[in-house]
């Protein structure tokens, strides 16, 4: 197979020892059961089912070291709980042998439990709960579920772990991610449609394709856009082979901002020249969308650092701070056209967004997130339209 990134293409060379693992957020193996795992591409309708082989499964969770390991090893003697960051599984394998972690070896080796609620990790005959009972979300590695005949172009996305020989990647292990066929289910007469965004965008989803059915092919990446410093790392994979005939971007609308409401000025907007020089690249039409703002139950903002540096997730942030930053940097590009879903929200204070005003919550739910994602819609059939 051949992979890509900043670098250029690569030919991956497998071999026998060659481990291929199935990534997968930890709150998918809530579904998992006794013979299969329903996978559920993000941010998409598409379920994929895998194989779940019989048989013990091994748990290794792998701590950074450091304070890391201390804490860790702190939260394991106390009270008796790891925390999924850092977990492979390996299906129908027994452990070789079961340790807490040491400042020599930071893995937590031994037998992991699916069926215990919450899910174990027995080591050496302790059970520690391994969950993200703090918060946060995290990705796991599940071996010997897939090999090297899983790894398709197109529909996942891999990461490899390896040597490198000239042009060539001799492999040790390949991560998977799968995206889905992203042409699969594409009306060839529509035009094809990208929104990139946070879990914002994944609040108006419903509503923005209900909007553009039968008129858009309407995808999303399979992630949670977060930062500006995220769509950096990340847009030349989201937009995938766009050179190729099926795969190309008619129209494209991006945001970051509730991830960035923290973030200085200088790298705020170095990032979104830095996306949307590889958006024009795809020669898609072109779309900015506000970032929402932020309710009047969270505290008024304050200025930290003077006006260079955002005061963090507070009222006002988004009107003082992130919007006008952003539109400084679109305003340098008239091809690019604005959504503006932070005026249209405060716009329909009185109306739609009420109790969402009042509230101390960002995200938006029911009629309210519906009413942005009608909006953006015929933001994008105009810009669709115009000439």
């Amino acid at each position: 197979m051949y992979v890509r990134n900043d670098e250029g293409q690569f030919e991956v060379a497998f071999t026998s020892s060659t481990k291929v693992a199935l990534v997968a957020n930890t709150r998918l193996l809530n579904g998992l059961k006794n013979d299969r795992l329903d996978y559920k591409i993000n941010s998409s309708k598409e379920v994929v089912s895998f194989a779940i082989p019989a048989g013990p499964i091994t748990g290794i969770k792998t701590s950074r070291g450091g304070r890391h390991l201390e804490t860790a090893l702190r939260e394991a003697k106390d009270e008796t709980w790891l925390s999924e960051h850092g977990l492979s599984l390996y299906f129908n394998q027994a452990p070789e042998r079961e340790q807490l972690a040491t400042m020599d070896d930071p893995r937590f080796i031994g037998l992991w439990s699916p069926n215990a609620k919450p899910r174990t990790l027995s080591i050496n005959g302790t059970k520690y709960e391994i969950s993200l009972k703090k918060g946060g979300q995290t990705d796991a590695f599940l071996f010997n579920v897939l090999t090297v005949k899983d790894c398709n172009s197109f529909v996942n996305r891999a990461t490899v772990v390896g040597r490198r020989k000239g042009n060539v990647i001799i492999a040790d292990e390949i991560h998977v991610l799968p995206i889905g066929d992203q042409t699969a289910n594409d009306d060839p007469q529509l035009p094809r449609y990208l929104f990139i965004g946070d879990s914002i965008s994944g609040n108006y989803d419903k509503g923005l394709r209900a909007a553009l059915a039968g008129k858009f092919n309407v995808h999303h990446p399979p992630t949670n856009c977060g930062p500006a410093s995220k769509g950096v790392a990340n847009v030349r994979y989201w937009l995938g082979a766009y050179e190729q005939s099926g795969r190309h971007w008619d129209l494209i609308s991006f945001n970051h901002g509730h991830w960035n409401a923290g973030s200085d000025k200088v790298a705020y907007q170095r990032d979104l020249e830095t996306i949307i020089a590889e958006l024009k690249k795809t020669r898609a039409r072109l779309i900015w969308v506000t970032t929402c703002p932020v309710p009047n139950g969270f505290p008024q903002g304050r200025e930290p650092g003077g006006q260079n540096k955002a005061p963090g997730r507070m009222a006002g942030v988004m009107q003082k701070h992130i919007n006008p930053w952003a539109l400084e940097v679109i305003r340098r590009y008239p091809e690019i056209s604005v959504c503006d879903q932070w005026q249209f929200v405060k716009d329909n204070s009185d109306g739609v967004y009420t109790q969402w005003w009042a509230g101390k919550n960002v995200h938006f739910g029911g009629e309210p997130a519906d009413a942005l994602g009608g909006f953006l819609a015929e933001h994008v059939l105009n810009r669709m339209a115009a000439k």
